[in-house]
């Protein structure tokens, strides 16, 4: 079960000033997280397989990529301000 001294030092961790009423809600939220997060990890999954989810390209087919330079000159005739074959821009620093 969380304190109220975890509070006040996990608020001085993240350079936060939180009120002493607000300290005493933060313990029953997060001790009510912790334990929704302990439930969790108590869940068996010693059998399933770890996988990152199923990722795709939706931009285009990478069987079939640009060659390199194809669209330079396209994209150079609509910027505003260019130097040879770069978009200028006006300095930021």
């Amino acid at each position: 079960m969380l304190r109220k001294e975890d509070i006040e030092h996990l608020a001085t961790l993240a350079r936060l000033e939180i009120a002493d009423e607000e300290k005493e809600l933060f313990v029953h939220q997060l001790d009510s997280v912790l334990g929704y997060v302990s439930e969790i990890s108590a869940v068996a999954t010693a059998h399933v397989t770890p996988t990152a989810g199923v990722l795709r390209n939706v931009l285009r087919d990478d069987a079939h990529p640009n060659i390199g330079g194809t669209f330079t000159e396209a994209i150079l005739a609509n910027a505003p301000h260019r130097e040879k074959q770069y978009v200028k821009v006006e300095q930021i620093f």
